[in-house]
């Protein structure tokens, strides 16, 4: 009986064994053309493990068209990680990634024309040459070919931890980079900074070099105190996002093909941004937290120059609302394209019937989505330091509709709330867009969200428990609550999303 038990739990080794050759014999009898389209869509060196894994796809990693070489390959799985020094795991990681550019560059099949390169690499200034000098070479060879070239540089610290000493060092190493590999620069499509202080010229110098240049992300790049302001030209840059610069203005002279923008926290008190020729511009996101110094941002004044925003996003971090309510009058000028309509972190404890301004000023808006949303993790709540640093009391925003009588809009269909909660703010305002937008198909409204930075809040902090309705029967007393009264709305385009 043994044996017989034996010899029937080899066979299930053996099926189990079997099957498991089964799945990779399916996966290695694709054909190259299927298998290279799955390989390109991983990080490319997890693509080049994956190719020395059989003799039947060992060759497919010399014909990878799509290249990403990011550190986050090459992160140690070893015992003592956590007792190797940072700094260490870093020089270990840049190190492979130079390694890993100039082999994977080097033995590819140049029969093959590359057509993106995407590097994530730390700010290393001899792990930066070997790459630049890589990625020149490929660029000459596969000129006519490459679509998109990408640089991702970071910096051995996070912004928050950077003295000015840490950013003008990483400053004087960037430039130290871009004057040795020009050549490189000149054929980036896509380039990331972060956490440096440079000179006046500098970021107006690399941008005229990188003359292929589509998208730029500028974060926590700053300018010595002599000069705070930043001008702006490229004939071919698209998309450019800029966050917590310590600048006055940032000009915008002429950028002929820009279409999107994304400005973050600002320390001016004015508008950060002045508009030149930037006629393609559709999509505007600015995120900021009000501070006693700041002006409150009439967007009829500071959109004046352009008039063809589509899609607009509005992030208040869950502080004051530093956007002025203005009249149909003033604000439908710049506002009379827009579809789409995002306002951010609004603070919880503040009424969010202003919104309503921007329906009465954009005839064209489709969709409309708010979210209502304290961040407790990144709310100070010490009421000195919020007087010391300046933050603003939050407090109800003043606002009266100067739509005529029986406003009426017709093309809004989608409206989403984050963060419902079944109180008069939110029922009150309900009920006045759906008697205005007579078109509605879809009402979405969401719980607060809830992000696991929040789980372990200071015990001091109180947050009132959500009263998010949670079965069919509160949901369906909503509906009614909300459609009661209103002759042409139907409680059927509510939906209690989860």
């Amino acid at each position: 009986m043994k044996n017989k038990k034996g010899s029937r739990r080899n066979r299930n080794k053996s099926a189990a064994h079997n099957n498991h050759l089964l799945v990779v014999d399916r996966f290695t009898k694709l054909p190259d053309d299927v298998l290279l389209n799955i390989l390109e869509r991983l990080n490319t060196p997890d693509a080049v493990r994956t190719c020395l894994l059989s003799k039947r796809t060992i060759h497919l990693r010399h014909l990878l068209s799509n290249l990403n070489i990011s550190l986050h390959s090459f992160l140690p799985h070893y015992y003592g990680y956590y007792a190797t020094s940072k700094d260490a795991i870093q020089i270990q990681m840049n190190a492979a990634v130079s390694d890993a550019t100039d082999n994977i560059l080097n033995f590819r099949n140049q029969e093959i024309p590359l057509r993106q390169l995407s590097i994530t690499f730390y700010l290393k200034y001899y792990d930066c040459l070997a790459i630049g000098k890589a990625v020149a070479r490929a660029m000459a060879t596969h000129s006519h070919n490459l679509d998109s070239v990408e640089f991702i540089i970071l910096t051995g610290k996070r912004a928050l931890y950077c003295s000015i000493d840490d950013l003008r060092h990483n400053g004087k190493l960037l430039m130290t980079f871009f004057g040795a590999c020009t050549d490189a620069f000149a054929g980036l499509t896509r380039l990331h900074l972060r956490n440096l202080r440079l000179a006046e010229a500098d970021i107006p110098n690399i941008i005229a070099t990188c003359k292929r240049l589509e998208y730029l992300k500028l974060s926590a790049c700053q300018i010595e105190d002599s000069v705070l302001q930043l001008q702006l030209e490229h004939p071919h840059l698209v998309e450019l996002d800029i966050s917590t610069a310590n600048l006055d203005l940032v000009e915008l002279n002429s950028l002929p093909n820009l279409k999107r923008l994304v400005f973050s926290v600002w320390v001016c008190p004015q508008e950060p941004l002045s508009f030149g020729n930037v006629p393609l511009l559709s999509s505007l996101s600015l995120t900021n937290v009000a501070m006693r110094w700041h002006k409150v941002i009439r967007l009829s004044q500071f959109l004046a120059n352009i008039t063809f925003i589509k899609d607009l996003h509005l992030n208040f971090l869950s502080e004051k609302i530093w956007v002025h309510p203005e009249c149909p009058e003033l604000l439908t000028p710049v506002l009379q394209n827009l579809q789409v309509l995002n306002l951010d972190e609004l603070p919880e404890e503040c009424d969010i019937a202003w919104t309503s301004f921007f329906l009465e000023a954009a005839p064209s808006l489709k969709e409309m989505c708010i979210t209502v949303w304290d961040h407790w993790c990144e709310i100070e709540t010490d009421k000195v330091e919020r007087e010391e640093q300046g933050y603003c009391d939050k407090t109800n925003l003043e606002w009266r509709s100067s739509a005529r009588d029986g406003f009426r809009h017709y093309n809004l269909t989608k409206f989403t709330i984050y963060g419902f909660q079944p109180n008069e703010n939110f029922l009150g305002y309900i009920r006045h867009i759906m008697e205005a937008a007579v078109n509605l198909e879809d009402i979405s409204l969401y719980d607060r969200k809830a992000l696991e930075c929040c789980e372990d809040l200071d015990p001091k902090i109180k947050v009132a428990p959500s009263r998010y309705p949670q079965n069919i029967v509160e949901q369906e007393l909503l509906r009614k609550q909300i459609t009661e009264g209103l002759v042409m709305a139907s409680p059927h385009v509510i939906h209690f999303r989860h």
